[in-house]
């Protein structure tokens, strides 16, 4: 662990990226991101607000843990709404304190260190298996949106006795059903999301990025021309829309770097597969395949957190609009874990990004799943 920064892009880091004094990075010792760090914070929510875990006075290793997984193209500063909700709920008596919070980096996003080829999931979720382990994080209730739910879920089962809780929002592990809205035809028929990296230059992806984080439903049309407005606001104009301005310049300036960008487009590009695994060209690491990590992933979660297992506490929270929150989808999720009958939202009228437009449904299933 060390609080020396690594070699993140983002230079504009908002006062609000972690909780003060909780801030951290920690050294990946193994895998292909040997030798990079990791931006994380961890802080104690008591009733009077955030404390930095090494400054309690509490036993920690006793102390429940939220852990949040983000996925693509954003990082952990995408939670700060809903640590925000946890803490209003904290201090309000409808939480009951103290619960550690953890929050991550992947490579290539946020304030961690610059990606150097194409990571993917199993990547991720190697890295995160790592740091899981040398915090040795216990009676955790994870919380995982986008590609953080084959991340965080991927990690968690290489130790699934670690795991109490499970919040999702907008994601899946399995197979994404090839009936109704897929990433080969949404948000636009013939310009899917799956494909908006080929057609994108390198040098737009930063706006791109900051654009979909922030895109609330809308018809296919008025999605294409807001994002070109967008690109010359903020290419050609150098104009930061003022809703969430701080948040949409961390977004962009983590893909101002050539490795992060291509990082970022492979995981677009893996949407069109996702769950289902695929094999690619890495120009650094080669023929890569991602299928073993799926298929592992879904040979272990029922048995590991359903009713045969730990059978873990589960709540879904999806925005509606979005072919993740789609019913094949949730009878995925049911289907491997039956206890989450009863416990899935769709949120109509809502982006992808639930945990950026509803923090406050997010916190309150991080509260139910964690029984706090």
């Amino acid at each position: 662990m060390t609080t020396e920064p690594g070699d993140s892009p983002v230079t504009a880091i908002p006062d609000d990226y972690a909780p003060v004094g909780a801030g951290a990075w920690f050294d990946l010792a193994e895998g292909h991101d040997a030798g990079k760090k990791l931006f994380f914070w961890d802080v104690v929510l008591t009733a009077g607000g955030l404390v930095p875990t090494a400054e309690t006075s509490v036993a920690v290793p006793d102390l429940p843990v939220v852990l949040f997984v983000h996925g693509n193209p954003e990082c952990s500063y995408a939670y700060r709404n809903v640590v925000r909700a946890l803490r209003e709920r904290a201090v309000s008596g409808d939480l009951s304190p103290p619960v550690r919070l953890v929050a991550v980096d992947h490579v290539g996003f946020g304030l961690s260190d610059r990606a150097t080829h194409e990571a993917v999931p199993m990547d991720h979720a190697g890295n995160l298996d790592e740091f899981v382990t040398a915090l040795d994080l216990r009676d955790v209730t994870l919380v995982v949106h986008d590609w953080g739910g084959p991340i965080g879920v991927g990690a968690l089962l290489e130790a699934p006795d670690r795991v109490t809780g499970l919040v999702v929002c907008n994601s899946t592990v399995f197979p994404m059903p090839f009936v109704g809205p897929t990433f080969d035809d949404y948000p636009i028929d013939w310009l899917p999301w799956a494909d908006f990296p080929r057609v994108t230059p390198d040098r737009f992806w930063p706006a791109v990025a900051s654009y979909a984080v922030f895109r609330r439903p809308a018809g296919a049309y008025r999605v294409l021309a807001d994002l070109l407005r967008y690109l010359v606001r903020v290419e050609g104009l150098g104009r930061v829309p003022d809703h969430e301005r701080a948040a949409r310049r961390v977004y962009y300036q983590q893909f101002d770097d050539t490795w992060n960008t291509r990082a970022s487009k492979r995981l677009v590009r893996q949407t069109r597969y996702w769950g289902h695994g695929n094999t690619f060209e890495d120009s650094e690491l080669g023929t890569r395949n991602t299928t073993r990590f799926y298929r592992r992933i879904n040979g272990r979660l029922p048995g590991a957190w359903g009713p045969a297992g730990r059978e873990v506490d589960v709540e879904l929270v999806f925005g509606g609009w979005d072919p993740l929150a789609k019913v094949p989808v949730l009878d995925q999720w049911a289907g491997a874990l039956p206890q989450a009958e009863g416990h899935m939202t769709v949120l109509e009228g809502v982006s992808y990004f639930v945990e950026e437009e509803r923090p406050g449904r997010v916190a309150r299933a991080v509260v139910d799943a964690g029984g706090f």
